[in-house]
């Protein structure tokens, strides 16, 4: 007793004193410009802003790996990279869906959220520590083998920390301001989770906005939102490397983090504040159960499997297709079982997704709200003025793409662009096609493994050429980030192969490698130019002002939505041509234009103009925020244009400008 008294002395005396030390010598030193009694500048608050949000998201990984280690311990795991993946997705997943339970019976608040964690901490201590533990060891087990590998191990590096400096900036890319971030500060404003019928957008599922609500409302900071997508992203990169490392080793490993790091939307992603990466991860989560159940033919996998397929579709529904895909792979293992484990993998994925259909039914009067059934404030016209099933590849002329999409989505595919609008890079959808020329090259368990990422690939293929091929919104190669993992596996392993082949006559390995570094170096020139064209750093070190840096990387949306604060408290704006409402004023209430179609809509059911503008006025109405912008883009593809080009004829009949920016935003009031 008395030795630990003393020792605890001893390390007291060491504390005070450094703590001392360091306060004098920065009082003298200081390594910022303060003067006493001056403010704490910009870049001391915004870089302990960003430690706070590093914490904050810290601290709910730990809870999620632990819970998710308790919820997992009775299956046999296989390596711990696979397993430190599926531990933190399955935690984090079942934490979405606690969050959810308190969001629909009133309990959508911070303080609740704080107080759960701090009691999951506790009563998981061991599983947390456990946990944590894995994560270290993964990163002490990295080996620099040889030039390859230093050279991947950096390239990820720089990489990941480019995207996480952005992540800890503001939120500015669009579907965060338009709904991923509204629906869970809404949310927590109400304190319960409500049918918002302005933005039909918070009525599907919401797995990652349920953490995105936890992370905001421990401290107030949507800084906190990015950070948290950006960790999913690297379970997902663990999960995959683990399961390349295992069958094929090492090189193998760090070629299929480099082939979805090379992807540039894809790295884009893990600095949004976004919901894809959440999909990256059951995806990569898939890939691992499913051939962790072909090696131990345990049912408890298969229920796994219905449960990572019911939490993906939580993130995004087209995430249906792994059900797919592997009802396809449990087909080709156990044919004659496919009924019984058909009904454990579906019944498994119904009740994991139950709660969100629950709430659909509830809210919205449809458990896929808004598909199939329609539901509030959504009808068939809606519904194909969102499929734009004009303008798909079959209804363009473009049907020839269908049988290639993978191949067509990476030569036209190109980021805020119609279409595909995702810049993949050369090899990240097309290197898979290696594998029947280098199949020599693989010995008998990377085969096998080759056959196991084709059999969930090739579905995940074919269901992206039939949404492909009928609407525009089901090209979108971001609604098939869930088949990245797959496509990563399978393009690696081709890369194995290839190594293998022989060097004469022609050393081909050497070439398609030498091709694969130089794109690859240039995907990274384009990461880099944006890195330094969105100022992150620059904003993070106090070196640029918030004003400066919004205007940046989101034009005059920001100051436009700030000016509204000017207005008197109670104001209602209806938004014209501009979804995004993020940003809005506590003071006023936007409406977002969520399907451009505030102006159309009423005249298809008959309204006249003027009469649409009554509506508008006795719905509450004060002002009308109208984006010229967005207006002259949507009039290109608009369903409606000839109803919507009398907009800007009737303003002045009924409308006065407030104020004007005069090029993107004009304010008005009625007359």
């Amino acid at each position: 007793m008395r030795k630990n008294i003393g020792t605890l002395l001893r390390a007291l005396i060491i504390f005070v004193g450094m703590a001392g030390l360091l306060t004098a010598y920065y009082w003298v030193h200081r390594p910022f410009d303060i003067q006493p009694g001056s403010a704490i500048p910009d870049s001391a608050l915004r870089l302990g802003g960003a430690l706070l949000d590093l914490f904050t998201v810290g601290v709910i990984f730990a809870a999620a790996g632990g819970l998710g280690r308790l919820l997992l311990s009775r299956l046999d795991m296989p390596s711990r990279a696979e397993r430190f993946a599926l531990e933190g997705g399955i935690g984090l997943g079942a934490l979405a869906l606690i969050v959810l339970a308190l969001g629909l019976v009133g309990l959508f608040r911070g303080v609740v959220f704080g107080v759960g964690l701090v009691a999951a901490l506790v009563l998981l201590r061991h599983q947390v520590i456990v946990w944590l533990r894995d994560g270290r060891d993964l990163l002490r087990s990295i080996r620099l083998e040889n030039m390859t590998i230093t050279l991947a191990v950096i390239f990820t590096g720089v990489l990941l920390v480019m995207a996480l400096i952005m992540a800890l900036t503001p939120p500015t890319h669009w579907d965060g301001m338009t709904y991923h971030l509204v629906a869970p500060t809404r949310y927590l404003r109400d304190g319960r989770i409500l049918a918002h019928p302005d933005n039909y957008y918070l009525g599907l599922s919401q797995n990652v906005e349920m953490l995105y609500g936890v992370a905001i409302g421990l401290f107030g900071r949507d800084t906190t939102a990015a950070p948290l997508h950006w960790g999913l992203g690297l379970l997902g990169l663990i999960g995959v490397a683990g399961l390349m490392r295992r069958f094929a080793g090492h090189a193998a490993a760090w070629m299929s983090i480099l082939l979805l790091l090379s992807a540039y939307n894809l790295w884009a992603l893990f600095g949004w504040s976004y919901v894809d990466l959440g999909t990256l991860l059951f995806g990569a989560l898939t890939m691992i159960a499913s051939v962790r159940w072909r090696e131990t033919h345990g049912r408890g996998w298969i229920v796994l499997l219905g449960v990572i397929i019911g939490l993906a579709m939580g993130v995004k529904y087209t995430t249906a297709a792994l059900g797919l895909a592997v009802g396809v792979y449990l087909l080709r293992h156990e044919p004659r079982e496919i009924v019984r484990n058909g009904l454990i993998l579906g019944v498994a994925a119904v009740l994991t997704f139950g709660l969100w259909a629950v709430k659909g039914t509830v809210l919205y009067g449809n458990p896929v709200y808004p598909f199939f059934f329609n539901g509030v404030n959504w009808d068939a016209g809606r519904a194909a003025a969102f499929s734009f099933a004009d303008r798909s590849l079959i209804a363009t002329g473009n049907g020839w793409q269908v049988p290639i999409v993978p191949i067509a989505a990476t030569i036209f595919g190109q980021d805020n662009t119609d279409g595909f609008g995702f810049t993949t890079g050369v090899w990240l959808l097309t290197a898979f096609l290696l594998l029947p020329l280098v199949w020599r090259g693989l010995d008998e368990r990377a085969r096998q493994f080759a056959k196991d990422s084709l059999t969930i690939l090739l579905p995940l293929i074919a269901f992206w050429m039939v949404t492909a091929a009928w609407s525009i919104t089901g090209m979108q190669t971001r609604l098939m980030v869930m088949s990245l993992p797959a496509f990563a596996v399978a393009g690696s392993l081709g890369f194995a192969g290839l190594a293998n082949f022989p060097k004469k006559p022609l050393d081909i390995n050497w070439m398609v490698r030498a091709a694969f570094v130089l794109t690859f170096a240039l995907g990274f020139s384009e990461q880099l130019q944006t890195f330094t064209r969105e100022q992150s750093a620059a904003y993070l070190t106090g070196q640029i002002a918030l004003d400066d840096f919004m205007y940046t990387n989101t034009g005059a949306y920001y100051g436009a939505l700030q000016n509204l604060a000017t207005l008197p408290a109670g104001s209602q704006v209806r938004l014209m041509w501009e979804p995004r409402t993020y940003y809005c004023p506590s003071t006023v209430t936007c409406i977002p234009d969520s399907l451009f179609d505030h102006w159309a809509r009423p005249q298809l059911y008959g309204a006249t103009p003027q009469e649409v503008f009554a509506q508008f006025r006795e719905s509450g109405d004060d002002y009308m925020l109208f984006f010229h912008s967005g207006y002259d883009l949507y009039l290109n593809v608009s369903h409606h244009a000839d109803q919507d080009r009398l907009f800007p004829q009737m303003i002045a009949d009924y409308l006065t400008p407030v104020w004007t920016d005069e090029v993107r935003y004009t304010l008005y009031t009625w007359k």
